[in-house]
């Protein structure tokens, strides 16, 4: 498994002034959630997910708790409290792809095509509580 699974751009072409892969695989195949705090990239790597099965992932950020990575509905990991700082522009948002972007800001995501799945691709202008992301998890318990 490699490659973007949520990208933000600037740009239509996935590079632009203001680019970021958001979620995505790293090296070794593990998923990986990344914010930018306006100088640096900060990251939670999760573990490496398993071909051929459903995994329900969720990345959060907040002031208050920073950046968080659910899978299955349960915490996984977070990184210390930090500020977000966002472009100033209209972003476009990719999935599945980081578009052309070469030259985007990343720690631990590999840029470029994602060759698996999305089922759904929600975006909520808050901040998620685990009470709320396991019942989307797990919608049938």
């Amino acid at each position: 498994i490699g490659g973007t699974i949520l990208h933000l751009s600037s740009d239509r072409s996935g590079s632009g002034s203001w680019c970021l892969p958001k979620l995505g695989f790293s090296s070794n195949g593990s998923i990986a959630a990344q914010s930018w705090s306006g100088s640096c990239v900060v990251s939670v790597v999760g573990p490496q997910i398993p071909t051929n099965n459903w995994t329900h992932i969720v990345q959060t950020w907040s002031s208050t708790s920073g950046l968080r990575l659910y899978i299955n509905g349960g915490l996984y990991g977070s990184s210390t409290k930090t500020t977000y700082v966002a472009s100033n522009q209209n972003m476009c948002i990719f999935l599945g792809t980081s578009g052309f972007g070469t030259n985007c800001q990343t720690l631990n995501i590999i840029m470029g095509s994602y060759s698996g799945r999305i089922d759904e691709f929600d975006v909520y202008d808050r901040e998620l509580t685990e009470n709320e992301i396991c019942p989307l998890a797990h919608p049938y318990n």
